[in-house]
């Protein structure tokens, strides 16, 4: 009787050691085991589907795989959070392939999640968190070798020199300076140095800077940084927090300033004669016995053997003469005006394709309030102004204009995100259309007006009806050329996806091959993948451009058979459809 009694209990445990749930509980399972809704696809490649109910059961087997795959998952989730910082610290700079590794490891793991195939995101999984500890270790290593600045953009021709008494060679992109390096740019050449701490140098034509020291303190992560300009111009950015643990001395001529601030501008002629302009925090400037401390959008000269001159305010930025920040034209040239900016002697204008102004920089000085730009070549061009006074010094910064030279003759082209060819098929009850246009045309979706944001990008939903639906685009630019984009909306039918012929009688759901081989083909719609699962066995097939597909698998007597498919374009599951072979 007690041992009767004992086999009841067993079989009560057995029974409950699973779950099911139905295919609407599938995101709230798969948060509720592994913490995560988009690791959905993980629960259907090991659960069993009741076809009939529309139902998924986790056996005790299947559950203990999601226990063991679910710490993995959430390192892997907190490992994207390391990963963020690791870039902040420097990863970009000291680990440059490990941190690659690391990327193409994430976005492998993303691609195994949409499978589901536990064995190879415990693998992948796993190389991920390694990497990541490799890069931590390799950036505390190499932070200690006073590795700390990457030429991050080069233009025309750059020298760098390694030591005080070093050989100037020729510098590329990518290239690092340590403590007692120096950089030269020739004519019509710039550069930009990038320091690990959130330091940016953009170092002008015929200019020459070297790093004097720059060490790092283990204990607090501060650095103690001395620049030097030698000759020519520079603009310095500094990060919040760069500011606030950089102990920073910049040197130019014979003037000395403790720097405090997020952005100065700086130019020497040797030693005779050095402007600086503060455009944040503050700069205290030393020079012969006298010292100046500049505030925000303030600047001073000093010349040899003597004192700085008292803080004089920046000239206010000049602005353009446009109706908005951007504009558009049509033809090669251009005529720029801008507003009058009082007690000027000049101005600077800065063109360039990087509206970060840090490669390839166009520079003009005209004395007047306009500029005719001839030759402008097709495409996005930024736009920069400032003022000069009458001690040169370089007043505050415009905003940043951007300029688009497009063809006048051309229709403007319209862009429809993630859609491969004009034809669409879908399983999702709404679609979103999402894309973009010339940001000053009159957009259209069948005739209906349709607004575009600051940068020509539209985005529209539209309801998923029984039979294929069409829609057409429409953009036409100010000079009235119009393009034409017809798009169709194709409903994946699922009695259609679920038609599969066999080689075999399949009664029902039961198949009775009759062959050391199991094959089946149907018609579905392109753009879907078609898993197999017959018992260990597992075949994924993508249909072809007419929807077409075909599978073979070794027959396995008593093994269940299984058929998911999949939405390549949705990432959603249209259908499955499971036998039990004979």
């Amino acid at each position: 009787m007690t041992r009767l009694f004992i086999v009841l209990i067993l079989f009560a445990v057995t029974a409950t050691a699973q779950t099911t749930f139905s295919s609407g509980e599938l995101n709230a399972k798969s948060v509720a085991l592994t913490g995560d809704a988009a690791a959905w696809p993980v629960l259907l490649s090991v659960a069993e589907r009741d076809e009939a109910s529309n139902s998924f059961t986790l056996s005790k087997a299947a559950l203990d795989q999601i226990k063991k795959f679910s710490p993995l998952h959430g390192k892997v989730r907190e490992g994207r959070t390391t990963f963020a910082k690791l870039l902040k610290a420097g990863a970009r700079v000291f680990a440059t392939e490990e941190l690659k590794r690391a990327a193409e490891y994430s976005a492998e793991y993303d691609r195994q999640l949409q499978s589901g195939s536990i064995a190879e995101l415990t693998r992948v999984g796993g190389l991920y968190l390694q990497s990541l500890e490799l890069i931590r270790k390799e950036i505390q290593q190499k932070r200690n070798e006073e590795i700390d600045a990457l030429i991050a953009e080069r233009n025309g021709d750059v020298n760098k020199r390694k030591g005080f008494l070093g050989e100037w060679k020729s510098a590329k992109k990518g290239d690092q300076l340590a403590q007692a390096d120096g950089l030269r740019t020739g004519d019509a050449s710039s550069a930009q140095l990038a320091f690990t701490d959130g330091v940016e140098v953009m170092v002008d034509p015929n200019s020459t800077v070297v790093i004097r020291e720059s060490k790092m303190d283990k204990l607090d992560q501060s650095v103690r940084r001395d620049i030097a300009l030698v000759k020519g111009s520079l603009l310095t950015k500094l990060t919040e927090s760069a500011k606030e643990r950089n102990n920073f001395t910049f040197q130019a001529g014979t003037s000395e300033s403790q720097v405090r601030s997020g952005k100065f501008w700086a130019s020497a002629v040797e030693e005779r004669r050095v402007k600086l302009s503060n455009y944040d925090g503050t700069m205290d400037v030393s020079a012969n016995k006298g010292k100046v401390q500049l505030k925000m959008n303030e600047g001073t000269i000093v010349e040899k053997g003597r004192d700085p001159l008292p803080p004089v305010p920046l000239l206010p930025s000049p602005q353009l003469v446009w109706n908005g920040i951007d504009s558009v034209i049509y033809a090669d040239n251009f005529q720029l005006r801008w507003t009058v900016v009082p007690n000027s002697t000049g101005y600077k204008v800065e063109l360039c394709r990087s509206k970060e102004f840090n490669t390839g920089v166009k520079v003009y000085s005209p004395v007047q309030t306009n500029l005719r730009l001839d030759n402008v070549e097709l495409g996005l061009v930024h736009i920069r102004l400032t003022a000069v006074d009458k001690f040169g010094l370089r007043g505050m910064e415009s905003p940043i204009y951007k300029l688009m030279r497009v063809e006048d003759k051309l229709p403007p082209a319209i862009y429809v995100d993630g859609w491969e060819t004009d034809r669409r098929y879908t399983a999702l009850a709404r679609l979103t259309i999402t894309g973009s246009t010339e940001a000053d045309a009159a957009f259209q979706v069948n005739g209906k007006a349709t607004g575009l944001d600051g940068n020509g990008a539209f985005s529209f939903t539209v309801p998923v009806e029984r039979a294929e639906k069409q829609l057409t685009l429409r953009s036409t630019d100010r000079s009235g050329n119009s393009r034409e984009r017809l798009l169709s909306i194709v409903p994946i039918d699922t009695l259609r996806v679920t038609k599969i012929d066999w080689n075999c009688p399949a009664e029902g759901t039961v198949l009775r091959p009759a062959t050391a081989e199991i094959s089946a083909h149907g018609t579905a719609y392109p753009s879907m993948k078609v898993t197999v699962t017959h018992g260990e066995t597992r075949t994924t097939v993508q249909t072809d451009s007419q929807g077409n597909w075909a599978v073979s698998l070794p027959h396995r007597k008593g093994v269940q058979l299984t058929l998911v498919f999949e939405s390549i374009s949705d990432n959603i599951v249209v259908a499955t459809k499971t036998y039990r072979v004979e």
